[in-house]
């Protein structure tokens, strides 16, 4: 399971390019778009509640805030882009608040074969790859309609991710959790059982694994301070965890 965003809520980067094999990912959301293409294998995506099947060579844009997952059906390999509004503002302003009716589409070559340099491979072109973007955004305009978002009950939902996301690296609790929101405590560990369906606990581990996998890909740091920068009070409860949810060791992992 591997996360690629920038959980802290701050200034993006402007463009961030992809390649991930064995791909999926637990429910999540981020200021910035989100360009997936599936390569090979089977993926469902799901979108605010709403579940995509996807086969090789579909693409889908993900909007800004919007509540998404992927589930890997066997082999999904993929790549991402992941870009600020302000990459291609004027859609921005026209989808803000609304969502795409079907946000999954399919593109044929020989088009598709020729922008996927600029949108997925090579991103020191920006003129290049803003020029796709929009060519994009002008086709899911065409194909689907958009709409008025959301039911009123995802609006706690993502308020309690972004907090988590902006909170994961602290000592969170649960208690810490319903006191911001206004809530009861066990009011909103049901509400995140019955949408999540995982515990707040596993909600917390997840983005706190998922930095450790980041960090364990792109430092050299010993795993004993990565497990203390992911929140962890112990060596012993990151591995503990980190084998719960990458299925492998963080050693194994940083090795492969």
């Amino acid at each position: 399971m591997i996360i690629y965003e920038d959980y802290h809520f701050g200034d993006p980067q402007e463009i961030s390019l992809y390649h991930i094999r064995d791909f999926s990912s637990f429910a999540h959301l981020h200021r910035s778009y989100e360009l997936l293409r599936l390569k090979r294998g089977k993926l469902m995506a799901t979108v605010d509640g709403r579940d995509f099947p996807m086969e090789p060579g579909d693409l889908i844009l993900i909007l800004p805030y919007e509540i998404h997952s992927y589930a890997n059906l066997g082999g999904a390999e993929c790549q991402v882009n992941v870009f600020s509004p302000d990459y291609i503002e004027e859609f921005h302003k026209m989808t803000a608040r609304k969502a795409l009716d079907c946000p999954v589409f399919h593109m044929e070559d020989p088009i598709f074969s020729h922008m996927e340099k600029y949108l997925f491979i090579d991103s020191t072109k920006p003129l290049y790859c803003k020029s796709c973007l929009y060519y994009i955004a002008a086709l899911l305009l065409d194909m689907s309609r958009l709409s008025p978002r959301k039911a009123p009950s995802s609006d706690l939902l993502h308020q309690i991710l972004i907090y988590v996301q902006e909170h994961y690296l602290e000592e969170l609790t649960l208690q810490d959790l319903a006191v911001h929101l206004g809530y009861n405590r066990m009011y909103i560990s049901r509400f995140i059982n019955s949408h999540l369906n995982l515990s707040f606990t596993d909600l917390v581990n997840q983005h706190r694994i998922n930095f450790g996998a980041h960090l364990l890909k792109t430092t050299d740091a010993p795993v004993s301070d990565i497990a203390f920068a992911c929140g962890y009070n112990s060596l012993r409860s990151f591995n503990r965890c980190f084998k719960e949810i990458q299925h492998m060791t963080p050693r194994e992992y940083r090795g492969r």
